[in-house]
């Protein structure tokens, strides 16, 4: 526990992330004209990192190594059950010869305890990796997984997402 005021506010402020709400942005890049449905029921959703956030949770090891799809990290709290989760990156793997779903995922955490080039995820792991779940999609086709990856970027500009794909948005958000 925190055992002062000073220790708390520290602790929060390392943990403050914006979030951009734009329901313009919701309409620009809605996934309507595809037949991927991305609901989040059709979704899988496990916890990333054990209890002590020091390794992968074991349920990690039952994401398919064989299929391709679009992943989300996010934070749950357990205050107000199915509504207080906050996600913080979207992503997407590929099918090839040398990635699937279950790798790129754990190529996340494996990137963590290098503490490279990604100080975004870093943060998101460090700060959150106790409460910190994956949901995964498997979407069979590549051109889809890149297409959705793309849109929904673009639609949410969730806090640990550095690259925005649309060059308008890319500049808008540079701008302030």
């Amino acid at each position: 526990m925190l055992n002062s005021a000073f220790e708390l506010a520290e602790h929060r402020k390392l943990r403050e992330v914006t979030y951009s709400v734009s329901n313009k942005l919701w309409e620009k890049f809605a996934l309507a004209n595809t037949e991927l449905d991305i609901s989040f029921k059709n979704w899988t959703s496990i916890k990333y990192l054990n209890d002590e956030a020091n390794d992968f949770n074991q349920d990690v090891a039952s994401i398919p190594n064989d299929k391709g799809g679009l992943y989300l990290f996010y934070a749950k709290c357990p205050i107000i059950p199915g509504i207080t989760e906050f996600p913080f990156y979207i992503g997407r793997a590929q099918l090839t010869p040398n990635q699937n779903l279950r790798k790129r995922i754990k190529e996340y955490f494996l990137q963590y305890r290098r503490e490279e080039d990604r100080p975004k995820i870093t943060r998101m792991l460090r700060y959150w990796g106790e409460d910190l779940f994956v949901a995964y999609l498997i979407v069979d086709s590549n051109q889809d997984i890149i297409t959705s990856e793309s849109l929904l970027i673009n639609s949410l500009l969730l806090p640990m997402n550095d690259q925005i794909p649309d060059k308008e948005i890319r500049d808008g958000v540079k701008a302030f």
